[in-house]
Order: C-alpha cells, then sequence, then structure tokens
C-alpha cells in the first residue's frame, strides 16, 4: 500500500499531467500561503534548469499542486519530482532537523502522459481554470465539475 508496483510512466517526447495532493495543506499548512506560494514560484524555475526539466504551466489550488511538464529523461523527472514534493512540503510544514512534521503528502503523485494536440490545450485549459478557482474567481459544481459561477 502507497507503494507503486509498477515503474512511473513517463514520457520523454511529450508532456505529462502531475498532481500532489495534500489534505494536511488547509490552514496555516495550505500550499496558498504567501510564503508557500511564493517559494513555489521561485523554485519551479530552479529545478527546471536543474533538472532538465520544462514546466508549462502549474497550478496552486491550496490542498493539491497540478504541473503540466515536459522532462528530457526519466531520471531528471523522478529528481524533480521528489525534489520539488520535498522541499515545498518542507516550507508548508516548517519541519526542519529536530522538528519533523510526518507525512504530508496524501499519496504518490498522480501522473499521466498527456498527447499533443487537442488533450494538451484541454488540459491546459484545466490547470488554467484551476488557477482560477484558486483566486477566488470561478466556482466549480462539486459533483459535476462544471463551472457554476465567475465572478
Amino acid at each position: 500500500r502507497g507503494k507503486r508496483k509498477l515503474m512511473r510512466p513517463i514520457a520523454t517526447k511529450r508532456p505529462m499531467h502531475i498532481v500532489l495532493r495534500s489534505s494536511k495543506a488547509q490552514g496555516r499548512y495550505s500550499l496558498r500561503m504567501l510564503r508557500t506560494q511564493l517559494f513555489i514560484q521561485k523554485l519551479l524555475p530552479k529545478l527546471e534548469k536543474r533538472f532538465d526539466v520544462k514546466v508549462h504551466d502549474y497550478a496552486n489550488v491550496g490542498n493539491h499542486v497540478h504541473l503540466l511538464i515536459k522532462a528530457k529523461t526519466r531520471k531528471g523527472f523522478q529528481d524533480f519530482l521528489r525534489t520539488f514534493s520535498a522541499l515545498v512540503a518542507r516550507v508548508a510544514t516548517g519541519a526542519k532537523k529536530g522538528n519533523p512534521f510526518g507525512k504530508f503528502w496524501d499519496a504518490l503523485a498522480f501522473s499521466t502522459v498527456v498527447n499533443w494536440g487537442k488533450h494538451f490545450e484541454r488540459l491546459f485549459d484545466y490547470v488554467k481554470l484551476n488557477q482560477l478557482e484558486a483566486l477566488g474567481w470561478v466556482a466549480r459544481d462539486k459533483r459535476s465539475g462544471t463551472v457554476i459561477s465567475r465572478v
């Protein structure tokens, strides 16, 4: 349980959609806290260069993060994902040596390979919709996911 049974599907020629979710990311641990939000903004460009990964877009929704990325190598992708998730969890919780927090993310990161074209465009729009929802500019129906109001 909580361990992958197969290797994570990775495509080096196509983009990927990654979702990291945490039910503990509420209140002062929220990913939308200013300190954490600014940290993520500054961290992504650094990790892009370091691990040779292109971040097409991302959405920080508070309790989860959507990433739309393209990795050049499996190793670079794995290192990017491990580093990003660890550093974000550490900043969000304030954990450090002598002050552990415990498990922050609910599960392993969800990932799926995306085709170029309409699939990529729809996913890009979905990430943008999540950004607007996080800002409070759009509301969606909980069951169907359809947009019910725009501010």
